[in-house]
């Protein structure tokens, strides 16, 4: 896949170029960012954002390499151990897709540079493949952050999609857990505001009903 953001800075532009590819039977997995403005700011120093804000055009790749094995064994071996610390936290994971991730930006005629880390954390997403999906299942994504591995979940429950916050853009693991496999408390959000409006209308008629009590209590 392939899909190219424009996005105006001053009097200059940022092109946001994403490059997808898959080694599964599937079609490549879509990615994309929640906020492009802030991708931006996030990628380029003030002293870059200067001379794009000038007029310079300017462009930040990102390449995916979606794949469900692991050829390389000594990686292998680093990401089971690190499950197994993560495990004893969170419960059960499962490897979902390993994702290879190579991001580069440039600013006029310069050659590209290649870049593992941003200012500040921005909205990553990635769908879902439909072989993964299930209902009650979690999501997570074991990030390869500079030789520390850190394992972040889904902040934004959607089945379809995995949502993380990061400033570290380097390969990782697509990671899940069924619900009865979990050691985590979670409340389901759309029970609690479900509850929250269920009161909040119990407290409006029990007012009506005061009121209708006193106003027939004045006509006796």
């Amino acid at each position: 896949m392939h899909e190219v953001t424009h996005i105006s800075y001053g009097h200059g532009r940022v092109d946001i170029v994403l490059d997808s590819a898959s080694e599964t039977k599937v079609a490549s997995t879509g990615f994309r960012f929640g906020d492009y403005a802030a991708l931006v700011k996030s990628c380029f120093s003030p002293k870059e954002l200067e001379k794009i804000d000038g007029g310079e055009l300017a462009e930040v790749t990102f390449y995916f390499n979606v794949s469900d094995e692991i050829d390389d064994a000594e990686v292998f071996e680093q990401y089971g151990d690190n499950i197994s610390h993560y495990e004893e936290k969170v419960g059960n994971l499962h490897e979902g897709l390993q994702i290879d991730l190579v991001a580069t930006k440039s600013i006029a005629d310069a050659e590209p540079e290649e870049f593992s880390s941003v200012s500040k954390d921005v909205e990553l997403q990635m769908d879902i493949p439909l072989f993964l999906v299930k209902e009650g299942r979690y999501y997570y994504f074991l990030s390869d952050q500079n030789g520390g591995y850190t394992l972040m979940e889904d902040y934004t429950p959607d089945a379809d999609v995995l949502t993380v916050k990061t400033h570290i853009f380097t390969p990782g693991l697509v990671l899940y857990q069924d619900s009865y496999e979990s050691l985590v408390s979670r409340e389901d959000k759309t029970f609690k505001i479900e509850m929250r409006y269920l009161l909040f209308g119990c407290v409006i008629a029990l007012v009506i009903l005061w009121f209708f009590v006193d106003y027939l209590h004045k006509r006796s």
